[in-house]
């Protein structure tokens, strides 16, 4: 659901995701549950972050509940990635369209080991022809943190992190999206990555404040 507080545009989201990304969305539709499940008032941290540069969360969907896993590509093939619940979580700032695309997802304590490694080789995969961003501080504020970037402004994502909370067996995945010019925060790729960086720390300070005041 749009919160009223801001205006921002809302081209569909297939506008400017690619087909990998949009795979990742398949039911991610709906609001979250009046009495969520344990499972999913354990990501409930994730949703209610503010920020001081007038960035808002401004849509939060839950995982259907028939999904239970997805699959991602890896150098060696396809991977399933187990799910126990999971939240997409638009991100925008008032007047632009959306300005990140966040999965936030628990897995299986059982085998989290091996579906971390699933989606660390994933992320290998998808950085052929892109940038590992080696300069990202890790850890940040206490999660394992993992990223890479286009070189330009082009495409519809910019940017691909993953946030690990080892200890709850979580994973973000944190889409960085781009809009024509007229309709995104930054103009350049300085401001891109400054943009980028602020917001990776802001909003993983956040989780843990909400984690820890629970």
């Amino acid at each position: 659901m749009m919160r009223e507080t801001i205006m921002i545009r809302t081209r569909p989201l297939k506008a400017f995701l690619p087909s990998f990304v949009l795979s990742l969305l398949a039911g991610t539709v709906g609001l979250l549950p009046a009495q969520p499940s344990p499972g999913m008032a354990a990501l409930t941290p994730y949703t209610t972050c503010n920020f001081s540069d007038g960035l808002q969360v401004v849509q939060v969907d839950p995982l259907a509940s028939e999904i239970t896993s997805r699959e991602v590509e890896t150098d060696s093939g396809s991977r399933q990635i187990n799910l126990e619940a999971g939240l997409r979580i638009m991100f925008a700032y008032p007047g632009t369209d959306f300005y990140a695309n966040v999965k936030a997802e628990l897995l299986p304590a059982a085998n989290y080991a091996q579906l971390k490694q699933f989606l660390l080789d994933n992320l290998q995969h998808l950085g052929h022809g892109n940038i590992m961003n080696t300069s990202l501080h890790s850890p940040l504020n206490g999660f394992e943190a993992h990223g890479l970037d286009r070189e330009k402004l082009e495409g519809g994502v910019l940017g691909i992190y993953l946030l690990f909370d080892d200890p709850a067996h979580a994973v973000t995945t944190i889409y960085m999206l781009n809009q024509e010019p007229q309709d995104r925060k930054f103009q350049t790729i300085e401001e891109y990555r400054r943009l980028r960086d602020q917001f990776l720390a802001s909003y993983s300070a956040c989780i843990r404040t909400n984690q820890q005041s629970r």
